[in-house]
């Protein structure tokens, strides 16, 4: 294949922005603007640009990334916001993988539900990437926790990309991920309630014969707003080129409520109850026949208590309080063919929760130009003994039993503080400050009973370290310089950590083909990084480049004793160097393309070796075409990677590079039905060549041959079809 190389990306970025520059359009007379600081608050929607196109004058777009809503290019972190349509126009299988669309985000693929998402080189599933639900933070099976959210339950997705430690806390160190969840629509305060049930949903994807649905009751008036909901979703295993992938199927089901009510204009409170579950099939590395291991079932208890309140006195403009109880528990299921005498291991583990409860209590002054943001928050996580019984079944079916059900590991908890004041400061329309601080108490218990056949060098490991407090003050400061309206330059510095969670430190067990080992010596992370961008806001053009550098002290990492018996430890010294470029420009006034690149160095500095699974240069170019006659629009996709050739060579080989192609269409039915008003029709199909490859972030075993399932290939060519309401 042949290779984009940074050369010829920085080539296409140039001759964009000239041709940009060659337009001759100058920058809009308001809508770049610096608003003030109170200005900055209001929630501006983004222009429907599904009817008319217009400028992509990003700033227009509100985000929470500081707590509270502002304008993305008043906030000098790295932001990118997916809204409902942008999230309608994909598959709706899971969200994982419409998160791979954003800029600097890669896919860790685990089956067919399941999977992670890499942000700036580091995994969701160690815990760097935090996932907040509604601005609550999200905690307990960060293996697992995106494949808990039904697609269509979502309005938008946020995500930071690199270190929000100074306002989120531990887990925040290299990212976060917050989904704003849908509500009922329309003003409660100006009609007599009433109900309204409809069909919000119907999926299909052809890849693993995917059928999707959601059905909804909705409610507002008199003050009150009101969504119920229930959705379903079942896939068969799904194809790659090469065939199909074992145990890779999934069926999930979960019921929604929200309800709100407002005695006021500015006061809401606010109930949200869920109740899920799914039962799926992780198709790990080395993949089935080999080994196969299932959820069988995993589910979810969430509920979830609100209150806001805007202009709450001079001094205040907002509060937002929020308390909640979320209950995860599982069944795995877990077969080996990998045992040297042939027998069939079989192990059924009963994960017994986590229960965490949590909430914050937030406020924002408003004086001038001067915007305060203040409060604090906290979890507790509640991490009982996973429990599991072994056996053997051999050639002739007969089962010896090897140990009978019993807790495995000690019992964990983990409490965390935090308290936080950000504070932002435009003195001229070309300056913007924000300035950030937040102290955290995290103190983690185990068990003094010792788990069954604890090892005497583990005990006496657990024995000094039964109780552990860990504090952490973090910081940040960003600057935004404009010296004209449509360019600016921002700049970052921040400091970061995450405490070992309960997992790290008395977590282990087997899955798949891996045998992980607990470490009750470990240590925090930390880290100090940096930032420096470029934005660019024409009529025609919107362009934003990042460069960054992180530096971490003892990062955890797993160290393998052998092919299949792991341990996390804390290394030394660790870097994590790179860019990453995003933007559109209007061609036409329906002709628009989208872009991202990114590349990612991560070296652990005291060895000199690579960090293990990090993408290479790798992005995305999309060109989209709207035919507002017909009220409809159709885009052509390319992703592409280059070859990963620097690897950890213990525990992963090199991979190689692809480009993908996929083709998207929707339609607003309601010109052709006024009965289907509401309701529009996508149409994609994904990977249009039937190409076979994987992607680079994809854990494999190294104690197995190569294969289509180690790792996972993606799948082949799809078709998908999406009839979504509420646009």
């Amino acid at each position: 294949m042949s290779h984009i190389t940074r050369a010829q990306l920085l080539t296409v970025f140039v001759a964009g922005i000239s041709a940009g520059l060659a337009l001759g359009q100058t920058p809009p007379p308001s809508g770049n603007e610096k608003p003030s600081a109170a200005e900055a608050q209001k929630d501006v929607k983004p222009d429907d640009t599904e009817k008319k196109p217009v400028a992509p004058v990003v700033e227009k777009i509100t985000v929470t990334g500081e707590r509270f809503e502002r304008p993305v290019d008043a906030t000098p972190q790295s932001l990118t916001v997916m809204d409902s349509k942008d999230l309608h126009a994909r598959p709706l299988s899971n969200v994982q993988t419409m998160l791979d669309d954003a800029p600097g985000i890669s896919l860790q693929r685990s089956g067919g539900l399941d999977g992670q998402i890499v942000v700036r080189g580091l995994s969701s599933n160690d815990s760097r990437i935090v996932l907040f639900i509604d601005g609550d933070r999200f905690r307990g099976r960060n293996f697992l926790e995106y494949s808990l959210l039904d697609p269509n339950e979502i309005e938008r997705i946020e995500i930071i990309r690199g270190p929000a430690a100074a306002l989120y806390g531990s887990d925040a160190m290299n990212g976060l991920v917050n989904v704003i969840t849908r509500r009922a629509a329309g003003d409660p305060a100006q009609q007599h309630f009433s109900l309204t049930p409809q069909l919000y949903s119907l999926g299909y994807s052809s890849t693993n014969n995917m059928g999707a649905g959601r059905l909804e009751l909705q409610g507002i008036g008199d003050g009150f707003d009101m969504l119920l909901s229930g959705n379903y979703r079942k896939a068969d295993n799904y194809h790659t080129p090469d065939g199909e992938v074992p145990n890779s199927d999934f069926a999930a089901r979960g019921v929604n409520a929200r309800i709100g009510y407002s005695p006021t204009p500015t006061k809401r409170f606010e109930l949200i109850g869920k109740i899920f579950s799914d039962d799926a099939g992780r198709a790990n590395a080395p993949g089935a026949p080999l080994v196969i291991t299932r959820e069988d079932p995993l589910r979810e208890r969430y509920v979830r208590a609100g209150f806001t309140e805007s202009q709450a006195a001079p001094w205040l403009q907002d509060v937002d309080a929020s308390l909640y109880v979320r209950v995860l528990s599982s069944i795995l299921r877990s077969v080996s063919h990998t045992a040297s005498n042939g027998d069939v291991d079989t192990r059924n583990t009963w994960v017994i929760g986590p229960t965490e409860t949590g909430g914050k209590l937030l406020a924002r002054s408003i004086i001038g130009n001067n915007v305060f943001s203040y409060g604090l928050d906290f979890y507790n996580e509640d991490a009982p003994s996973f429990e599991d019984d072994d056996r053997i079944v051999n050639k002739t079916g007969v089962t010896t039993f090897l140990d009978p059900r019993a807790k495995r590991v000690r019992d964990a908890s983990q409490t965390n503080v935090g308290g936080l004041a950000h504070y932002d400061y435009d003195p001229t329309s070309q300056w913007t400050v924000s300035l950030g601080g937040r102290y955290d108490f995290v103190e983690t218990n185990l068990s003094s009973t010792p788990a069954p056949g604890e090892s005497p060098e583990l005990s006496a490991a657990f024995a000094r370290n039964l109780t552990a407090r860990d504090t952490a003050l973090t910081g940040s400061g960003g600057l935004i310089f404009r010296p004209l309206p449509a360019l600016h330059f921002v700049g970052n510095i921040s400091t970061a950590f995450r405490a070992p969670t309960t997992s790290d430190k008395s977590g282990s067990g087997i899955v798949g083909a891996l045998n992980s080992l607990p470490n009750a010596d470990l240590k925090p992370e930390s880290s100090v990084n940096y930032e420096l961008g470029t934005r660019l806001r024409l009529q025609a053009l919107s362009v934003n480049l990042t460069t960054f550098r992180s530096d971490y002290k003892d990062l955890i990492q797993f160290q393998f004793l052998n092919p299949t018996t792991r341990v996390a430890v804390n290394f030394g010294k660790s870097k994590v160097e790179g860019w990453e470029l995003d933007g559109t420009y209007q061609m036409s006034q329906n002709m628009a393309w989208r872009f991202n690149a990114a590349d990612v160095r991560a070296t652990n500095t005291i060895t000199g070796v690579p960090l293990s699974y990090v993408p290479p240069l790798n992005g995305l170019i999309a060109l989209r075409r709207n035919f507002p006659v017909a009220s409809s629009w159709l885009e052509l996709t390319a992703r592409w990677s280059d070859d990963k050739t620097r690897i950890n060579p213990t525990q992963e080989r090199p991979t190689d590079g692809y480009e993908v192609f996929s083709i998207y269409g929707g339609l607003d039915l309601g010109r052709y039905q006024p009965w289907l008003k509401a309701y529009r029709l996508t149409v994609g199909i994904d990977n249009l060549a039937n190409k076979a490859y994987r992607s680079p972030v994809t854990k494999e075993s190294l104690g197995f041959p190569r294969s289509f399932t180690n790792p996972l290939l993606e799948p082949g060519r799809s078709l998908s079809i999406n009839l979504t309401a509420g646009f």
